[in-house]
């Protein structure tokens, strides 16, 4: 899971998870909630946390593959993949954010089920 491999990069770093929870835009102790909840992490705060911490090898941040950090020369682990792995890479990245789709359709019709109830509930006191 990405934000296990995260957790990893941030305890290898010896930041702490508020200092890069500021750095990459996100709100105090979202990271945690998260990573305690088996959440998920946006593409936005995956763009951030490449652009902030460009030490991180993308291939092991996606698939847990290869080293953790790039090597000396800082040249993205993605340039000398062949295109094949590019595309898994891709895949990969689709299927995770399908995932959080998923995840998020299944909370709206959680949540429409339970203003719908609401209001079942609101409308029957109105009447009695």
């Amino acid at each position: 899971m990405i934000l296990t491999r995260l957790k990893d990069y941030i305890d290898a770093k010896g930041i702490s998870i508020s200092l890069f929870e500021r750095s990459i835009g996100m709100s105090n102790a979202s990271f945690g909630k998260s990573l305690k909840s088996g959440g998920a992490i946006g593409t936005d705060k995956l763009e951030n946390i490449l652009n902030v911490y460009p030490d991180i090898n993308i291939q092991w941040l996606l698939t847990g593959k290869g080293s953790m950090l790039l090597g000396d020369e800082g040249e993205p682990s993605f340039i000398n993949v062949n295109k094949c792995d590019k595309c898994q890479l891709k895949d990969e990245l689709i299927a995770s954010l399908r995932e959080q789709v998923h995840d998020k359709q299944k909370l709206i019709e959680y949540l429409e089920e339970e203003n719908s109830t609401a209001r079942h509930v609101q409308k029957r006191k109105a009447s009695a």
